[in-house]
């Protein structure tokens, strides 16, 4: 009997169809918010950093993108080529970090990377392959930071990156780095319910409220909840 589970999103305002895989994570509330405010242009090249399930490239290949994608995790790598086959979609999926063996420039990059600090009482729990799959180091931005080192090597004069910030993270040392290094503007701002591991380990994060290093805070209805941002980069101005 065929127990293949499948779940259907709209992202880039493409339908998807998506193949659940073991140890890969299906697009959540986090990940739908960071597409949102995301434009894929026809014939643009496009690089989708820790591509996970594959949602986001194939989304930007359905929107008539040339489509590259990476990912450190080899389930992610297979699923991600998996799901690109479904949705009838051609993506090229390497094995590797960030940028791995491809050329510049890009037209869009995108990365939806590890983005928060995760207590490390939880991380204790996790298979140790699933560990920098999902925790974003000791100030939860360290991805981010290696990301930006780098970024700007592989753009073209008008890319855009499209870089999601979350405020489970050292987010003010992310954006010293975005506005000493890119030209930056906000394009949304959200809520979003904070996440059980969160919720399990409140104290951990109360104190690192306290210090002024996250943000972590109580809506009107009561529930815990983080801040996301998604800000759009491009390249600093070479222009006398």
């Amino acid at each position: 009997m065929d127990i293949t589970k499948f779940s259907t999103f709209k992202v880039f305002g493409q339908q998807l169809k998506l193949e659940a895989s073991s140890g890969v994570f299906m697009p959540s509330a986090n990940g739908l918010f960071y597409a949102r405010s995301i434009r894929i242009d026809p014939g643009e090249r496009v690089i989708d950093i820790g591509t996970g399930s594959g949602v986001l490239a194939i989304a930007a290949a359905k929107c008539g993108a040339r489509v590259s994608a990476t990912d450190t995790d080899p389930r992610a790598v297979t699923a991600a080529k998996r799901n690109a086959q479904i949705n009838g979609v051609e993506i090229d999926v390497r094995s590797g970090k960030f940028f791995t063996d491809y050329e510049g420039p890009f037209d869009v990059i995108l990365a939806n990377l590890p983005n928060e600090i995760v207590a490390p009482s939880y991380l204790c729990d996790l298979p140790a392959e699933d560990v920098c799959t999902f925790a974003g180091g000791n100030a939860g931005n360290e991805h981010l930071l290696e990301l930006l080192n780098s970024a700007s090597e592989f753009m073209s004069p008008d890319a855009r990156l499209y870089l999601g910030v979350h405020s489970l993270t050292d987010y003010h040392g992310t954006l010293r780095t975005v506005i000493s290094n890119y030209s930056a503007r906000l394009l949304d701002l959200e809520e979003l319910p904070a996440k059980s591991f969160v919720t399990n380990n409140l104290s951990f994060y109360q104190a690192l409220n306290e210090t002024g290093v996250v943000k972590i805070f109580r809506n009107a209805e009561g529930q815990w909840c983080t801040y996301g941002y998604v800000y759009e980069l491009s390249p600093l101005s070479t222009d006398a």
